[in-house]
């Protein structure tokens, strides 16, 4: 299913809070709109502190790119796609929080979008808003820099596990 524009879930939940209904009602309705990349393991619905954070977390990075002058990412599925399975994987345990397998992600990305020059990744975990996890982010050197650097898309996913610990991943790709 489509992804609402940013401006229709706005104006959606607007509309909601007009008929002053709570805001756990409107997650369960908006649920049926989240991208696939908003999961919480162990169940069929996203909270509310994930849904469309995706969406956030690039809202928050151009808007960073943009103060520096940098052209905005684009986001892609392919990349967000292996995002999402990175953030799943460290969420259960399967994966080490970390960077293990970003060759492979890389790999996979140039198969499918074609050659890349260059990849970065910033991983997160933590009970955080997407504001506070780019925060968190620019505060740091190195993930500063593959937000801050010559990329032009990018692949995010963001998975919250049984215990309420968000993982982040957020990949890199020119």
């Amino acid at each position: 299913m489509p992804v609402p524009s940013l401006r229709w879930r706005m104006r959606y939940l607007n509309m909601m809070k007009s008929l002053k209904i709570s805001a756990l009602a409107i997650c369960f309705v908006m649920a049926g709109f989240a991208p696939s990349g908003n999961h919480v393991m162990g169940t069929e619905l996203p909270s509310v502190t994930i849904l469309h954070m995706e969406e956030d977390i690039l809202l928050y990075v151009n808007l960073d790119r943009h103060s520096h002058g940098l052209k905005p990412l684009s986001l892609n599925n392919t990349e967000s796609n292996l995002a999402l399975q990175h953030s799943k994987n460290m969420a259960t345990g399967k994966t080490p929080f970390g960077h293990q397998g970003l060759e492979s992600r890389t790999n996979t990305i140039s198969k499918k979008v074609g050659p890349i020059e260059a990849a970065g990744e910033n991983v997160a975990m933590g009970q955080m808003s997407a504001k506070e996890v780019v925060n968190d982010w620019l505060s740091s050197p190195g993930h500063k820099r593959n937000i801050e650097g010559d990329f032009i898309l990018t692949g995010i996913g963001c998975v919250k596990n049984k215990t309420g610990m968000t993982y982040f991943t957020q990949i890199f790709t020119r």
